[in-house]
């Protein structure tokens, strides 16, 4: 089912929103869908309103789905500062660590075809893993379900990644090259024994998938996930025809800000990142959060569907993270966060385009407590 037939007509209305970014003036551009709902989600576009007028967000975009049908979704302020291009509704973001759900639900799309089992040792499918150890010395298996739950020991940090990653060199490296480089490492813990959260680990999820598939991860996520569920603004790569409407992502440290991603259409991504390497919109986010909400969707089995949502270490299911009761939700360092309960069949998606983990942290929540007031059950 296209979700995307749900949406009614909608007119976009602009006003201005100071922004206190030097030489900049700011815009607020507000898309309601014309049901607004009994419950009062006011509250969590004001939140965002007012992050985008002091100056903590230059854009950002906030949407509330329920039961599959958007409620309302608005954007304020830019996606470029430099233009001071307004931040629309359907504006493509990078979403970073929102990428790893997708990542867990194609390695389930081949677990369900038998390609491998969750405690089957990752090593039957990538022999240079067979070696990993910890500092003593100990050699120890890693588990396909151990990579999906951030318990596999495996160093957090990705091999071979400068902090500025969005460049021609890394962009052109391959899967194999990264997971040559995650063999050479020791373990952390003994895989099993601890909760750590790994953006390498992704990495060699990416990798089984091409080796089980026979296809390379960003087009098997491409061919088995976004295009059955019609996510047609989401990708590995951002089209030409897209890059008016794509976002600049920023970073702020030590109060300064400087660009951290200006997509290049130029760039030629081999590199298909596992842990965050995805570009997106809020509804075709959406679309793939609220997936999971039937009991079945359309691209894995109900069984598959429960195991991610279950819990498999303390905070995480299989892709996703169990922070609060009957909801699964992930963030992104971009920015980005979705959240879904399975008890009200609400989806939230918040995209800015700022990298500052404590300030977004707290925004992030912010929002989410509003939404999640809105519509608290007795």
């Amino acid at each position: 089912m296209d979700l995307r037939r749900n949406r009614s007509p909608a007119s976009d209305t602009m006003r201005n929103l100071p922004l206190l970014l030097p030489g900049l003036s700011a815009f607020c551009l507000l898309y309601s869908l014309p049901s607004v709902p009994a419950q009062d989600i006011a509250p969590a576009f004001r939140i965002v309103a007012q992050a985008v007028s002091d100056g903590r967000i230059p854009g950002a975009t906030l949407l509330v789905m329920r039961h599959g049908s958007v409620l309302e979704q608005r954007a304020f302020g830019v996606s470029a500062t430099d233009s001071a291009r307004p931040f629309q509704t359907d504006t493509v973001c990078w979403i970073a660590s929102l990428t790893k759900p997708v990542t867990a639900t194609a390695a389930m799309i081949l677990m369900e075809r038998g390609r491998f089992s969750l405690d089957e040792p990752v090593s039957s499918y990538l022999p240079q893993l067979a070696g990993m150890a910890t500092k003593d010395g100990r050699r120890y298996a890693v588990t396909v379900r151990q990579l999906l739950s951030h318990t596999s020991g495996i160093p957090a940090s990705v091999p071979l990644r400068e902090s500025k990653f969005f460049n021609p060199v890394w962009l052109e490296r391959g899967l194999p090259e990264v997971i040559d480089a995650i063999a050479a490492r020791q373990l952390d813990f003994v895989p099993g024994t601890q909760v750590n959260y790994s953006n390498a680990a992704p990495y060699v999820m990416g990798r089984i998938v091409e080796v089980c598939s026979g296809r390379s991860f960003g087009e098997f996520v491409a061919s088995e996930i976004l295009r059955p569920l019609g996510m047609h603004d989401t990708g590995f790569a951002v089209a030409e025809s897209k890059i008016g409407r794509t976002a600049v992502v920023y970073r702020r440290e030590k109060g300064v800000v400087t660009e951290f991603c200006r997509y290049d259409p130029a760039w030629r991504v081999r590199m298909t990142m596992p842990d965050g390497g995805l570009f997106s919109t809020p509804l075709d986010f959406a679309v793939f959060a609220n997936s999971f909400l039937s009991g079945r969707s359309p691209v894995l089995s109900g069984a598959s569907v429960d195991a991610m949502l279950s819990r498999q270490s303390e905070g995480y299911g299989l892709g996703w993270i169990l922070d609060r009761e009957d909801q699964f939700s992930h963030w992104g360092s971009s920015g980005t966060l979705v959240w879904a309960d399975r008890k009200t069949g609400v989806v939230g998606v918040f995209f800015a385009q700022m990298q500052d983990y404590a300030m977004l942290e707290k925004l992030r929540n912010a929002v989410r407590d509003a939404v999640d007031r809105a519509f608290a059950v007795p």
